[in-house]
């Protein structure tokens, strides 16, 4: 018995050796660019480090460039970061930014990994396969061969839009070479494949020497068939896309009478990579009571629901789905009240989070909805909401009278036999 103990635990002594031994060789076989993964992964994949990443490693591959990156470079510039605009013009504004106000990512340009790999193209290339990250090619050779017509007023008014439906899924399954070069000969076909798209921008592809030159670029037709690329080109043109907006419609809806209820929707646009959704609604409770809701259909697949929590004015849902949509506009969910008192409210959205397929925030702006009190007609005197025998006795206890007052129903300024008349003639409405 003992010797079989001892066997066993001779057995596990071998099986522990050769797993500390695999584990340490395993760490002497890790490349550069998965060291700095490794260490750094979860600033490096921080949804707004994402966006930055791929024009930055780019700026940082390039040849002319990649002198200029030594370790007494990179610490100069992590005491003023201002230094790198100087020494690379084109590198993004918004990672100066972080240069000079993220600890995360003054940290990482801090470790020594980090520098020896930003002087080496190839572990920056590995670096991006690791985090997923298709470095973008031909957008800065567009940027710069395009740059005069990009910086034109009326291209640069065009390009938010035009970039955001380019980048959609929907259109993206349409964006063929073939496709593109019909586009160029006759643009009217871009607005039966993409009726969304402006029609300034048609007209443009129509008569503008310049965008038809850009148009029928055969590397134009490349990117615009690349998201990554189509991003980088915007991020080096500095265009602002739009926010994701999260609205109530009806924006503006007449207060239905006392007992009657009504519906309004939490609607989303602009969207992409959604997987989830946060809300509070506020409501005016003397004047609407909640009621109900129900889920919308933007989200795709199994969703799972946070119960809500309901207060005495204010209500708050949340729900996720299994998987992101690239949907871009939708409708969230539905909420049903009762009119406690017909009176105008605002409806207000707040505290309104939306969650990205890896968890992290997206920016969004609200729009906030109203309830507004129902125009009533002048010979509804008393505004009770029916037309009877009260209405025709305030007139008559008003016949004669002058001025701006209920009773003086057609606005002359004067409460005689007309009003009365308007009065009868709209009797039991």
């Amino acid at each position: 018995m003992i010797c079989i103990l001892l066997k066993r635990l001779f057995a596990l002594f071998i099986l522990g050796g050769c797993l500390v031994c695999a584990m340490q060789v395993s760490g002497q076989e890790l490349s550069l660019a998965e060291r700095v993964f490794q260490k750094h992964q979860a600033v490096l994949e921080r949804e707004d480090v994402r966006e930055v990443l791929p024009s930055v490693l780019i700026e940082l591959k390039k040849p002319e460039n990649q002198p200029l990156i030594t370790p007494a470079t990179i610490n100069a510039v992590l005491d003023d970061p201002d230094i790198l605009k100087t020494l690379i013009p084109d590198i993004s504004d918004e990672f100066i930014t972080f240069l000079k106000e993220d600890a995360d990512i003054q940290t990482l340009l801090s470790d020594s990994d980090v520098q020896m790999l930003l002087q080496d193209p190839e572990a920056i290339d590995e670096l991006a396969n690791l985090l997923e990250i298709e470095a973008a090619v031909l957008a800065p050779l567009i940027f710069d061969r395009y740059q005069v017509l990009f910086q034109r007023e009326d291209i640069r008014e065009l390009l938010p839009d035009v970039l955001i439906i380019l980048k959609h899924p929907d259109t993206q399954a349409l964006l063929q070479p073939a496709t593109i070069k019909l586009v160029a000969e006759d643009p009217d076909l871009l607005k039966a494949i993409v009726p969304e798209i402006e029609d300034r921008f048609i007209l443009l592809l129509k008569e503008d020497a310049g965008v038809k030159e850009l148009i029928n670029d055969p590397d134009v037709h490349i990117l615009l068939q690349n998201p990554v690329e189509i991003d980088a080109l915007a991020r080096l043109l500095r265009v602002q896309t739009p926010l994701i907006v999260v609205s109530i419609m009806p924006a503006s809806i007449e207060s239905p009478g006392v007992g009657e209820r009504f519906s309004i929707t939490v609607d989303i646009a602009n969207a992409q990579n959604v997987a989830g959704y946060q809300v509070s609604l506020q409501f005016d409770s003397a004047a609407l009571q909640y009621i109900s809701w129900e889920q919308g259909t933007y989200l795709p697949g199994d969703i799972f629901t946070v119960p809500a929590v309901i207060g005495t004015d204010e209500i708050t849902l949340a729900s996720t789905a299994q998987v992101a949509t690239d949907t871009a506009q939708g409708t969230l969910l539905t909420v049903t009240f009762e009119v406690v008192a017909v009176k105008a409210s605002t409806l207000s959205l707040s505290e309104v989070i939306l969650s990205s397929g890896i968890g992290t925030a997206l920016l969004v702006r609200t729009e906030d909805g109203e309830i507004v009190e129902p125009l009533t007609p002048p010979w509804d005197v008393n505004k009770d909401g029916v037309i009877n025998i009260l209405d025709l006795t305030s007139v008559a206890a008003n016949f004669g009278q002058t001025g701006d007052i209920p009773a003086d129903v057609n606005g002359d300024n004067v409460v005689n036999i007309l009003d009365l008349t308007l009065v009868a003639s709209h009797f039991g409405e």
